[in-house]
C-alpha cells in the first residue's frame, strides 16, 4: 500500500510540475512610456446609427510620450486621409491614455506588456460603435 501512494505521488509530481512552468512568464511585467516605442498598425469597422465606415492607420510611438498618425477613412466613397500628432502616458499595469491633436477625449488603450499589441474601445461617448486591436509592425518610426 505503502508503495503504490509512493507511486501516485511521484506521477502527479511529473504531471504537475510541467503546468506550473508553463505559467511562468519571463517577458516584462509591466509598462512604460518605452513599452509602445515603434509603429503600430489597425484596420477596423465601426458603425453610428446604422452608418458604416471602414479605417486603417499607423501610429509611431517616440519611446517618450509623443505620437505621430496616419490614418485612411472610407464611408465606401473616396477615402479620406488624416495625419497628425498626439501625446500619450501608460500606467505600470499597462493602460494607455492618448491624447490625439484634433480635441477629441483621450483613448484609453490596453496594451500588453512587450508593447507587440494593444486592444481599444471606442470611449468617446458619441454614438460610435468600434473597437479593435493595434500591433507593432517595426520598432522604426514609420510615420513621418
Amino acid at each position: 500500500m505503502k508503495k503504490s501512494s509512493l507511486l501516485i505521488a511521484g506521477a502527479s509530481l511529473l504531471v504537475f510540475t510541467p503546468l506550473a512552468e508553463s505559467f511562468e512568464d519571463s517577458g516584462p511585467q509591466t509598462c512604460s512610456l518605452e513599452t509602445l516605442h515603434g509603429t503600430m498598425v489597425y484596420a477596423t469597422i465601426a458603425s453610428n446609427h446604422g452608418v458604416q465606415w471602414s479605417e486603417s492607420g499607423q501610429e509611431s510611438y517616440d519611446g517618450k510620450g509623443h505620437m505621430k498618425y496616419y490614418e485612411l477613412l472610407s464611408y465606401g466613397g473616396v477615402p479620406q486621409t488624416y495625419v497628425g500628432t498626439g501625446t500619450y502616458t501608460i500606467t505600470a499595469n499597462c493602460i494607455a491614455t492618448v491624447t490625439y491633436d484634433v480635441g477629441i477625449a483621450p483613448w484609453v488603450y490596453f496594451v500588453s506588456a512587450d508593447g507587440e499589441h494593444y486592444y481599444w474601445n471606442n470611449n468617446q461617448n458619441t454614438g460610435v460603435l468600434g473597437a479593435g486591436r493595434a500591433d507593432r509592425v517595426s520598432k522604426a518610426l514609420l510615420v513621418p
